[in-house]
């Protein structure tokens, strides 16, 4: 009897073998699949409409990117599917209904080869004329990486996700504790964090916590999480303990305990009880938290591990990706190449979506169409450099996962030691991927 996996991953191999007899050729070759184009090459302007999922992007930017492309393009129409709740792309490719277009985040890498749902970018980079020196340094390096070594690009990320790390300026000033700095390392905010971690008139103040998937796919000290030859676990190191006990020492402060029913945004914003956070930006929910009253903030640099200083972090950002079954790839490709356009990414700049190209005039952009972020420390997001990549593996999204739940939580929740909490977590990642193997064979 099959597993769910084996009868999905059936599914698949059947769409992209019916697509492949259907005459689907390489990507920016002619096939019988492809639109007409003209003899110069350019994609034809009749009336198309592209299949889009997105995974992961709110509903409020999957109108915008639709409503940018129709005007930009008015015979290219997008029909988006929002990902999770019901639409799970799963399901879609085993309905046999592959989008033209995908937008993902990077932890979904993985997921979306194995699904044969990417396809080199380079022939439409080329054709397209598309210049990759454009992208913010370190970005190309990375893309690359995810390509299993063998020079492809399939992927295109359209922001990046730079971290900074944000204050509750009231809550500091109630303790008389002076603001953090841009550069500090985490060993020195730790001494910051017990400082604004009080209980005052019957509330609980924490002094710092941290979305943990986020920094764990940071990854700051570029460690690997699979062994690149053996497909074994390789947390169970002196760098991984390091990170681990450095990023965990935040939660022992007494009274800074981790709360796993309450995200660190909501303690931040809505219940402003939180001196200190970092994890993704969500800076144009602000605003409404400062109109509330009684909420002053800023921003400084993310902390760095010491000895660490300057060398950035992992590259995490959210991408689209073509399917190799696609009839319009051309049409896909321009909806990228738009989207990365100076225009586009000096407009996303101002509503606080940090850009990925190294445009200055989309930098000095950034967060302008935001009310109330003029004085803000916004530089700090840009400090945030992207790092070289660490080895990478398919199973990588099984052990940051792992790394979270048994790891962080392992820790901080149920107060094992660092020890046993990467030998567990190294146990059960390489549990999940023989797991893995066995339901592929």
């Amino acid at each position: 009897m099959f597993s769910r996996g084996l009868r999905f991953f059936a599914a698949v191999l059947v769409v992209v073998t019916a697509a492949g007899c259907s005459g689907e050729s390489k990507p920016g070759a002619s096939s019988p699949n492809s639109d007409v184009s003209s003899n110069k090459g350019e994609p034809s302007a009749e009336p198309v409409t592209l299949n889009f999922y997105t995974e992961g992007n709110a509903s409020v930017l999957a109108d915008t990117i639709a409503e940018l492309v129709a005007k930009k393009y008015p015979h290219i129409k997008l029909n988006t599917t929002l990902g999770k709740g019901k639409a799970q792309i799963e399901d879609m490719v085993g309905a046999g209904q592959v989008p033209d277009l995908i937008s993902y985040s990077l932890g979904g890498v993985t997921q979306l080869k194995e699904m044969q749902l990417v396809s080199d970018l380079t022939p439409l980079i080329q054709k397209h004329g598309f210049d990759l020196t454009r992208l913010a340094p370190g970005v190309e390096d990375n893309i690359r990486a995810f390509s299993d070594n063998d020079g492809k690009l399939i992927l295109m990320p359209f922001e990046l996700n730079n971290n900074a790390l944000f204050y509750n300026k009231t809550i500091f000033d109630k303790f008389g504790v002076a603001y953090p700095k841009d550069g500090m390392t985490w060993e020195s905010l730790l001494d910051v964090a017990r400082q604004v971690t009080r209980m005052d008139g019957g509330v609980q103040y924490k002094g710092f916590r941290f979305e943990e998937t986020n920094l764990v796919f940071k990854n700051q000290l570029g460690l690997p999480f699979i062994d690149p030859v053996t497909l074994r676990a390789s947390i169970h190191n002196d760098g991984w303990k390091r990170w681990l006990t450095t990023m965990t020492a935040f939660h022992a402060i007494p009274g800074n305990t981790l709360n796993t029913k309450v995200s660190e945004k909501d303690e931040f914003i809505k219940e402003q009880t939180l001196a200190m956070r970092t994890g993704p930006n969500f800076m144009s929910e602000l605003p409404a938290a400062v109109g509330r009253g009684g909420f002053d903030w800023d921003v400084v640099s993310l902390p760095v591990f010491q000895g660490y200083e300057g060398k950035g972090s992992q590259f995490n950002a959210p991408y689209y990706a073509i399917p190799p079954t696609s009839k319009y790839k051309d049409q896909a490709f321009q909806v990228i190449a738009y989207m990365m356009s100076d225009e586009v990414q000096q407009m996303m700049s101002k509503r606080g979506r940090l850009p990925i190209v190294k445009d200055e005039k989309a930098k000095n952009e950034f967060g302008t169409g935001i009310e109330g972020l003029k004085d803000k420390n916004l530089k700090a997001f840009f400090m945030d450099t992207v790092a070289m990549p660490a080895p990478s593996t398919i199973y990588d999204t099984i052990a940051k996962t792992t790394m979270v739940q048994k790891g962080i939580r392992g820790i901080a929740v149920d107060g094992k030691d660092v020890n046993t909490a990467l030998r567990e977590s190294e146990d059960d990642i390489n549990k999940q991927i023989e797991a893995d193997k066995a339901a592929k064979k």
